[in-house]
């Protein structure tokens, strides 16, 4: 018998599961171990029980130890609450929305469901230690209407060991598969070359950087440019750590269209011998078969008796074979075995050693990758995170918890459920328009087009919520065909996602939050804006040993770090310069021409003059980025292309197959091409304009964030908090979109490109402060140019 390593710490409801596994996917369904729902309701209840009864406790932690197959397993709980009678009452607490469907669930469940076998648990534990067998009971409470009642269980002993022996023999052999993958992660981590012949210049130190900052134990932000190869440089290092420990990494980016660059780079890591299992993980919006993502048994066969079909088959063994899991496989799985692909990702996480997704399943207020669990067996510490194009990370976790309701797109949903089926149509109709009445009650006594800031009324929403969520349980549970952009779904969860935050943001008075309301012809919006979501993204890395934060664009370190839920004190920064001679680029600032508002209309013409003259100097590829739509639209109009330049616009909304083919045509070079597109966009962050696919950008003003209610409220904020307002609210996030386009010029050692910035205040040192330290020596005047067309014209001549 091996020596039984550490305790192995398990939580109890990762121990409590059927053995063999049995059941669907459905909402509230004891398999999903995301954090619970209805804490204010456990607390209400607990504080009523321990006023009305002087020997109940709350919150009472349990343990227990159980040894098999050389391992021991050390199972942590918490009681919900314990009534020290003779013989004691432990009750749980659950809150649901449809009351009846989870009592039906519990009723005889016995050790076939997770909640009853959680419960049975705490009985086992408390007959252990104390020879009592103990009353228990579910105490379900409807967070609909605040209905509840008692389900009693009885704890039958020989039932539940028989349920034991088979899960503790089913913990061992886990145990075994956890220990086998640690080790050959550790063994990797010996032998771990990095994947190209000869690293670029910078590479070397940015690896060494990262190495010293994870010494330290210190989160890290790293500003590097394009061309230095940092994937590979951050992967490298964070990689090795992490596989030394046993662990695994996680890489989030900004967007699914970014993941290809990190699954190159472990084809690269796999070509050099190194045996990596990555996983990535698609939206369950475009991986999903059916018209709608509805998890539920009675409409989607691939929920149905999903955990049951997933054991019976062997799925996760058959997926650890697999070195790449994408989204192919997943599909190719799921049509196989009618399992859910969505939800065979996350069941697949623990088998990967790199987890490459978006943002949101790391940062988002309800993330599915919190719901992967596995053994921690002979690891140590917690996995590292790496968040590539880090600049985009305090905006996107803002937007998370910054959503809309407007009247506009509620109105847009009338015609589509005017056509429901009789039984729907009524209250469907019925519940809009009390949702357009409650978005209407928020304009209060304000006039005029303004918008103005409120204190939106809690109640009516949440009251509504539970209303839409009703309907929906109801149609979900008929016999209705449910369409793709189905408008009962989009109904209820457009309005249960903003019910949730507002919810959130007023119960927790929270000062980053507020809300507005906007008038417009026909009806309004009201929006929640959270200013500032670093308290929130800074709970997240609790559950990650390194952090590694990198960009082109990270300037000012300060102002990224706060706002990314980093301590500025303890974060370590650093900077590394283009690995590429300076004479392969021409930079240029043209303070001649102004971009602000009051001075837009007469630089809208010689802005244009200045591109066609420009771009007559060389044929090739040209990007003009502009800070609006507008703005692109007005210098369009007035623009005379140069004989034998084509002239293409980025399009509002533009899809991705029109992106692609942008793309494509850059790439094929049939004709010197002017591409108009704008700051921020699809075609100016993320994209790789390899070769001569691009010779120049051209970035035309500092794109500032409308000056509106929101931004001001925004501005207002950061001043108190941080007092910078105006820089955190208004020039940084201009100029991380302006550094940003600049940077799709010069990609790789052979490329050759102009950068020309138009605006006076790129001088400005609140500005120039955000530009990549290799732009200038001592000041960001050195960039004018005396005779502007000469200079272009000399450097193109080298």
């Amino acid at each position: 018998m091996k020596p039984a390593p550490n305790l192995i710490n398990i939580p109890v409801g990762y121990f409590a599961l059927p053995v063999p596994r049995t059941g669907s996917i459905e909402p509230r369904s004891g398999y999903d171990r995301s954090t619970a729902e209805g804490r204010e309701i456990h607390l209400k209840i607990q504080k009523k029980r321990a006023l009305t009864d002087s020997s109940y406790q709350a919150e009472v932690p349990v343990s227990r130890v159980f040894e098999r197959g050389g391992y021991q397993f050390q199972v942590n709980g918490r009681l919900d609450g314990i009534f020290r009678h003779a013989p004691p009452l432990i009750e749980e607490i659950k809150s649901c929305f449809n009351l009846w469907e989870l009592r039906r669930r519990l009723a005889h469940a016995g050790t076939d469901e997770p909640y009853s076998l959680q419960l049975l648990t705490y009985g086992y534990f408390h007959w252990l230690e104390h020879g009592v067998i103990p009353r228990l009971s579910f105490h379900l409470v409807s967070s609909r209407n605040g209905a509840s009642e008692d389900l009693p269980v009885q704890l039958d002993l020989e039932a539940y060991r028989g349920w034991l022996e088979l899960r503790l023999d089913e913990l061992a052999r886990e145990a075994d598969e956890a220990s086998k993958r640690a080790r050959r992660r550790r063994k990797a981590a010996k032998e771990f070359p990095f994947p190209f012949a000869a690293p670029r210049p910078g590479q070397l130190e940015l690896m060494g950087e990262i190495e010293s900052g994870m010494a330290d134990g210190r989160a890290m932000l790293i500003q590097a440019p394009t061309g230095l190869g940092k994937t590979a440089g951050v992967l490298h290092p964070v990689l090795k750590e992490a596989l030394g420990r046993g662990q695994t990494v996680c890489y989030v980016t900004p967007k699914n269209s970014q993941h290809e660059v990190a699954e190159d780079a472990m084809e690269r890591f796999r070509e050099s011998g190194v045996p990596l299992r990555s996983l990535t993980v698609t939206a369950k919006n475009r991986i999903c078969f059916m018209n709608e993502p509805v998890c539920m048994p009675d409409y989607c066969e691939y929920a149905r008796d999903y955990y049951g079909k997933l054991a019976r088959l062997g799925v996760v063994e058959l997926m650890a074979r697999k070195r790449k899991l994408k989204a192919r496989t997943f599909r190719e799985f799921g049509e196989k075995y009618q399992l859910c692909p969505f939800e065979l990702q996350i069941e697949a996480v623990p088998l990967a050693d790199v987890v490459i997704c978006d943002y949101n399943y790391v940062f988002a207020p309800r993330s599915a990758l919190g719901r992967a669990a596995a053994l921690a067996v002979e690891q140590s510490g917690k996995p590292n995170l790496v968040i590539d194009e880090a600049h985009n990370l305090p905006s996107r976790a803002m937007d998370y918890y910054s959503p809309r309701l407007s009247s506009a797109l509620l109105e847009g949903l009338r015609g589509e459920l005017a056509e429901l089926p009789k039984p729907f149509r009524r209250d469907a109709l019925e519940l809009l328009e009390e949702c357009l009445a409650a978005v209407a009650s928020c304009s209060g006594s304000g006039k005029g087009m303004r918008p103005v800031k409120i204190e939106p009324p809690l109640a009516p929403f949440l009251e509504l919520d539970a209303r839409l969520r009703a309907l929906l349980s109801r149609y979900l549970e008929a016999e209705v065909e449910i369409r793709q952009k189905d408008p009962v779904l989009r109904l209820c969860h457009y309005w249960g996602e903003f019910a949730e935050i507002l919810e959130f943001a007023t119960a927790s008075k929270r000062q980053e939050f507020f809300t507005s309301y906007e008038p417009h012809s026909g009806g309004g919006s009201v929006k929640i804006t959270c200013c500032d979501a670093s308290a929130l993204i800074a709970d997240r890395y609790g559950e990650y040993q390194q952090v590694v934060a990198f960009s082109a664009t990270l300037k000012p370190f300060e102002y990224y770090a706060k706002l990314s839920g980093l301590d500025p004190e303890q974060v370590r920064c650093a900077e590394f310069q283009s690995p590429f001679p300076s004479s392969l680029r021409k930079l240029m600032i043209i303070p001649q021409i102004s971009t602000r508002y009051s001075r837009r209309e007469r630089n809208y013409g010689r802005i244009a003059d200045a591109l066609a003259r420009v771009v007559a100097l060389k044929g090739g590829n040209y990007l003009a980025f502009f800070p609006s739509f507008v703005f692109l639209e007005r210098v369009a109009e007035l623009f005379r292309a140069p004989e034998g330049f084509e002239v293409l616009l980025q399009e509002r909304k533009m899809s991705g197959a029109r992106v692609a083919e942008i793309l494509e045509r850059l790439r094929a070079g049939n004709a010197p091409t002017l591409v108009f597109a704008v700051q921020g966009g699809s075609l100016s962050e993320g994209v790789d304009y390899a070769g001569d696919m691009v010779i120049g950008a051209f970035v035309v003003g500092p794109p500032l964030p409308n000056f509106d209610l929101e931004r001001e409220e925004m501005r207002g904020y950061y001043q108190r908090h941080y007092g910078n307002g105006y820089q955190y609210a208004y020039t940084i996030p201009a100029m991380a979109k302006a550094i940003q386009a600049a940077g799709r010029v010069i990609r790789s050692e052979t490329d050759r490109g102009l950068i020309v910035l138009m605006d006076d205040r790129f001088l400005q040192e609140e500005y120039s402060s955000a530009m990549p330290g290799d732009w200038f020596e001592s000041g960001a005047e050195e960039l004018v140019s005396d005779a502007i067309l000469s200079d272009i014209r000399e450097f193109w001549g080298r």
